[in-house]
């Protein structure tokens, strides 16, 4: 089992708010092992997108690792973690106590079937959304997750001005946004997937 634990430099259980340092324990034979340290600074990041970017970079380098720990952690951070499957969690002190007690919930919860709404995250200006469709996707149990049904409430909004979307293809409908007065690019990623940017083109 792998937890992350976010800690400052006296190994204490640190807010993702501070500099400090990403600490994945691994448990073996009944004892907790560090088994990766990432430093990890937050403090600098001015937008969501800059987040974002920071928290995958991160991200990418934890292996099967499911479990996040943080003194405190609220507002869209909160929400970006959620959308990326982590299971969140919150303590303060040594680590020791919450990897114990983490290690004794169920090794499957039952599954969750979050809103869709819960996938479309604010960007840093407004009318600005970000969606993590692959998130959605994966999380949904029924068609409520689709692309359409997710993204055109957005699209249609009066003070939409840009979606940043994150997809493992382009949906084929986007080839008539330009009838909606809507244009999209996408660039590939390192992972094989998509970021796809849609704004509004002059009517």
């Amino acid at each position: 089992m792998n937890i992350a634990v976010f800690l400052d430099p006296q190994g204490q259980v640190a807010p993702l708010t501070a500099p400090g340092t990403v600490t994945l324990f691994s448990r073996d034979c009944g004892r907790w092992q560090i088994a990766q340290q990432i430093a990890f600074d937050l403090s600098s990041c001015t937008s969501l997108e800059a987040f974002r970017e920071q928290t995958l970079a991160m991200l990418a380098q934890l292996p099967a690792c499911r479990h996040f720990v943080t003194r405190e952690v609220q507002g869209a951070p909160r929400a970006w973690f959620d959308g990326l499957g982590l299971t969140l969690w919150q303590c303060t002190g040594a680590p020791e106590p919450a990897l114990d007690a983490i290690a004794k919930q169920p090794m499957e919860p039952e599954a969750v079937t979050l809103p869709p709404q819960a996938f479309v995250h604010p960007g840093a200006e407004p009318g600005e959304f970000y969606v993590d469709l692959i998130a959605a996707r994966q999380a949904g149990a029924d068609d409520t997750h689709t692309a359409k049904l997710l993204l055109i409430p957005l699209l249609g909004r009066e003070e939409f001005t840009r979606l940043e979307l994150l997809c493992d293809h382009v949906p084929k409908w986007f080839a008539r946004l330009a009838d909606y007065h809507l244009l999209y690019h996408s660039t590939p990623l390192d992972d094989g997937n998509l970021r796809v940017v849609v704004t509004k083109t002059a009517s």
